[in-house]
């Protein structure tokens, strides 16, 4: 970087940035508590100007950079950036099933909770695996592991835990169960950045692991996502898929045999693939807000420490249960409202609304119950009474780590004026 960001430049920006609305997308001016807020600054564009003046925007040396470090915050020993969180599912569903690996095969069966973001299910569904659908436990949000256990037939060959909103799955049982049916884990991780089960962080219990950093999450690239793994053959696989099939970006093209001297090795293809790279303008965002990340999440953790508080000493509303060996990093806030109340999931929800405060369902709630599900018959093949309980009772807000301590004491407002009709 060789842009003095206190230079007429970085003024220049500064002065774009206090003329516009951090909310996304130019939400409505009625939400004054969004979902999402920007959390970049001058040095993120700067980042991005600079990749642009070096005509370096494509996949660069600030991937490689950013794959690094953010392997070293992880604690892995590989990462591999992609355009997005949902690229990175779809890769690592097709690590499961492509050469050399083949771990599994067509028609295995793979286990996914039926409260995720829909495209955890359609990635292994595209690699030829047959989702099963796990009922989640409401008083986390998570994966049922007595349901888990239930689900496992002799097809099974893979455990696909989510750790929803930030809230880690209990990973300590997920790995027994693995071990003693020999199976594979991998981890959708794209809500839980900097989330640690007894200690270590989320991503590093099984094969490899997903990351989203959508503009809504722990930290952003605007699209852009990443997969770790401590596998060096993984992740020459996952390189190949990400750029059709091809060597180019692998670190030892050496163990790749290129028969046949009519073969440019620049143009040697050694599978099929896809093109799901990013480029050097989110990395650059990504090498500024991985800096940021620690803070980020600090910030998070306080704000939903005060939110929580709150719905603990509430007689209808619960928040997801924390397990003691569990260190959320909450991507969002998750209400549950009880079964008993007296008011609907949807009438304090449009109060809310009203207000000001922006709100959305968790996440798909049943998938089984979404319109796509008349697509597939297997996800309507038993009852998920878990699922339907988030389904019917279950909605999250925003937390942004730039929400003020004034507009967290006036949400916990709204819901207390709402709450003390009854």
């Amino acid at each position: 970087m060789t842009i003095d960001l206190t230079g007429k430049l970085g003024g220049v920006i500064e002065l774009l940035l206090e003329s516009h609305s951090r909310i996304n997308e130019a939400k409505p001016e009625r939400y004054w508590y969004p979902l999402s807020m920007a959390t970049y600054g001058v040095e993120e564009i700067i980042e991005a100007l600079d990749s642009m003046c070096r005509f370096r925007t494509t996949m660069w040396e600030k991937t490689r950079k950013f794959e690094g470090l953010f392997a070293e915050y992880q604690g892995a020993k590989e990462a591999v950036m992609v355009n997005s969180g949902s690229s990175a599912d779809l890769l690592l569903s097709f690590l499961l099933t492509s050469a050399p690996s083949h771990y599994s095969g067509p028609g295995d069966e793979i286990l996914i909770p039926a409260v995720t973001w829909p495209t955890q299910i359609w990635s292994p569904m595209m690699a030829g695996l047959k989702v099963r659908l796990v009922d989640v436990d409401p008083e986390t949000l998570n994966i049922s592991l007595e349901d888990l256990e239930r689900k496992i037939t002799p097809r099974t060959k893979c455990l696909f835990p989510v750790h929803l909103l930030g809230n880690p799955c209990g990973m300590d049982r997920i790995l027994e169960i693995a071990k003693a049916k020999n199976l594979i884990v991998i981890e959708d991780c794209c809500e839980a950045l900097g989330s640690e089960w007894n200690g270590t962080k989320v991503g590093n219990f099984g094969l490899g692991a997903s990351f989203s950093f959508f503009f809504a999450h722990h930290m952003t690239t605007m699209e852009g996502g990443m997969i770790t793994t401590n596998s060096e053959e993984a992740a020459e696989t996952l390189r190949i898929l990400r750029a059709h099939g091809w060597l180019r970006n692998v670190v030892d093209p050496s163990r790749y045999a290129i028969d046949g001297p009519d073969i440019d090795p620049r143009y040697a293809f050694v599978n099929w693939g896809f093109n799901v790279r990013p480029t050097d303008l989110q990395a650059g965002f990504g090498l500024q807000q991985i800096v940021k990340l620690p803070q980020f999440n600090r910030r998070r953790e306080v704000l939903a420490d005060r939110f929580f508080a709150f719905i603990d000493n509430s007689r209808f509303l619960s928040r997801p249960k924390v397990s003691d060996l569990a260190r959320p990093a909450w991507m969002a806030l998750p209400v549950l409202v009880a079964e008993d109340s007296p008011f609907k999931r949807n009438e304090l929800t449009r109060y809310l609304e009203n207000e000001g405060v922006e709100t959305r369902p968790i996440v798909t709630g049943n998938i089984a119950r979404q319109p796509v599900a008349k697509l597939f018959k297997e996800f309507c093949d038993c009852p998920l009474p878990g699922a339907d309980a988030v389904h019917e009772r279950g909605f999250y807000i925003g937390l942004s780590p730039i929400i003020s301590d004034a507009a967290m004491d006036r949400l916990l407002e709204c819901f207390e004026s709402f709450l003390k009709r009854f």
